[in-house]
């Protein structure tokens, strides 16, 4: 079996002794440097899906009715009272 001395950061390949941490997986281990970098761009690219996936632009309650007046026929009070239930 391998001593403490021989654990290495399966990412970068730091030496224990050369670490502050390191985090012990099934098969593997990560530095505190490697996890740091890693969060880094988990950080990144969450940052990018939110900022482009969730954007709505929000029209005024006349708009909607308008938009909703050329392909719905009748239903007044609905087009007027829809309310979502997932805002």
């Amino acid at each position: 079996m391998s001593s403490e001395n021989e654990l290495r950061c399966s990412f970068c390949g730091r030496l224990k002794p050369e670490t502050q941490i390191l985090v012990a997986g099934l098969d593997a281990h990560i530095c505190e440097k490697c996890i740091s970098q890693a969060n880094n761009i988990v950080e990144e690219e969450t940052t990018k899906i939110d900022s482009s996936e969730f954007s709505i632009e929000l029209k005024p309650p006349k708009t909607i009715k308008a938009f909703l007046d050329e392909y719905v026929i009748g239903q007044e009070t609905a087009k007027k009272s829809f309310k979502c239930s997932s805002l």
